[in-house]
């Protein structure tokens, strides 16, 4: 029943209010991202690239202390009974350099370039390996435009009136997040990756009582109209699409009926596998995108002679001594960004990139699609000490989709004497969305394996997220 619905309305779940505490430069007044922000009680957060984070003091005692610290910065705590700020400053703290050796060689950009190309199979993690990762993506909608014209039903009580009472309570902006614990394992190469979930929570909007009302009006009327043994055909026009559609939970189980019980576990070992197997691609898609890979779109280096470089000046970044450097695309390329690259063994250590143009625009048939915005950082430690590694990455993105199409769902039943054509309902939908999404990768442990141990390796996914009114802190006290 949920996935008609989400169909016809295009339902998000709203993600929960949170108070938030941001946490600036005393001098500059500048947000200090990705601070680590812990308590007492040993449980914690990091601030987000804006430097603000999530504090809940309901959900920690008064006794607890609360401390932050970020490389380049003073240290500080306060005592949860005694803090009410919203902002807390952290003052810089001199960095301790070891002897500088003063020399007239100056490189440029171009031989900067060279030496980061020449050293990244001695620099980059590229075998095998094993990583605890937490993966988080906020989802941010706002529909621009949401009609139904045209719109006939043979199904009872379903009608004109019901469906535009559920269109004006639908909220037009939805918000909702996921966050996933895994181990993922895995190289580079295509198809070449297994993961296994921790744990897993995602936050969701209950309906107000006049949306659920009305859900539950569209919901009875379904289960008298259709029957539980019918299968749904989506069509839209004269384009030759043609898709199936269930109706998930519109009818009880029945407990005597082995086939369907049977079927209930088998759908719910299956949702597990698709949830693993959805996280495990995005993930997939992350790794695939690292600048030293071959399928990367990010290919300033390995194409770099399509691009161009700023001079090189020499900064700090944290305690590392690194060449900044921006680059532009010269002709067709999408992306322009900063890179930062340690001096020493000319490693890219911190990545920021943004899109110069849309990645993706399409107008077609009553179809439409803008991918115009694709905004993100990427973050290079030596976990294992040995070599660099992805240790943090975010990327937002922005894109709007639009439908505007006549649309056709009809009920089949191959057990029903004469037609299998039952019930109908056709409408045209007019569609515009506006999707914002961010997605966050923080890798906290990173170890190379042999192909042994990995072919070995399996799959056993037995996770779906909890789904839960809003975020609390404790969620992941335990590890």
């Amino acid at each position: 029943m949920k996935r008609f619905i989400i169909f016809l309305l295009f339902a998000i779940n709203l993600k929960a209010q949170s108070t938030s505490v941001k946490i600036l430069d005393s001098i500059t007044f500048n947000p200090i991202p990705f601070a680590t922000v812990y308590f007492s009680n040993s449980s914690g957060v990091i601030s987000d690239e804006n430097g603000d984070f999530e504090l809940i003091k309901n959900e920690l005692n008064d006794e607890d202390s609360l401390f932050i610290s970020s490389m380049g910065y003073k240290k500080v705590s306060y005592s949860l009974n005694r803090f009410n700020d919203s902002i807390i400053f952290l003052s810089p703290k001199p960095i301790e350099l070891n002897n500088v050796i003063i020399t007239n060689r100056k490189l440029g950009s171009q031989e900067i370039i060279e030496k980061i190309k020449a050293a990244i199979t001695q620099n980059y993690q590229t075998d095998l390996s094993e990583n605890k990762i937490f993966y988080r993506k906020e989802y941010n909608s706002t529909i621009e435009k949401f009609e139904i014209n045209k719109f006939k039903s043979s199904i009872d009580n379903v009608n004109d009136l019901l469906i535009d009472s559920l269109l004006l309570n639908l909220p037009s902006e939805n918000k909702s997040a996921t966050e996933v614990l895994s181990y993922y394992y895995g190289n580079l190469e295509e198809d070449n990756q297994k993961i296994n979930l921790i744990k897993s929570r995602e936050t969701y909007k209950k309906d107000n009582e006049i949306l659920e009302s009305l859900n539950s009006k569209l919901e009875e009327s379904l289960k008298k109209s259709l029957k539980s043994n019918s299968y749904f055909k989506i069509r839209s026009g004269l384009l030759p699409f043609s898709g199936d559609l269930e109706f998930d939970g519109l009818w009880d189980i029945d407990s005597t009926n082995q086939a369907a019980l049977k079927k209930a576990s088998d759908d719910e070992i299956k949702r597990k596998e698709n949830f693993a197997n959805s996280i495990k691609g995005r993930v997939s898609n992350i790794y695939s995108n690292l600048f030293y890979n071959d399928a990367t779109d990010l290919d300033f280096i390995l194409k770099s002679n399509r691009y161009e470089f700023s001079n090189p000046e020499l900064n700090y970044l944290g305690n590392q001594l690194v060449y900044v450097m921006t680059f532009r695309p010269k002709g067709s390329k999408d992306y322009k960004g900063t890179l930062h690259i340690n001096s020493d063994d000319f490693a890219i250590v911190r990545i920021d990139f943004k899109n110069v143009k849309s990645l993706f625009k399409l107008k077609l048939l009553g179809f439409s699609s803008d991918n115009y915005l694709v905004e993100g950082r990427m973050v290079f430690s030596k976990l294992d000490k040995k070599k660099y590694s992805l240790t943090y990455f975010q990327v937002s993105s922005g894109s709007k989709a639009g439908i505007d199409r006549p649309f056709k769902i009809i009920e089949k039943n191959k057990f029903v004497k004469g037609r299998k054509k039952q019930n109908q309902i056709s409408f045209n939908l007019d569609f515009i969305v506006n999707s914002l999404n961010k997605v966050e990768l923080r890798v906290f442990q990173s170890k190379p394996i042999d192909l042994n141990l990995y072919e070995n390796l399996k799959e056993e996914n037995k996770i779906l997220p909890e789904y839960v009114d809003e975020f609390k802190t404790n969620f992941w006290e335990e590890f």
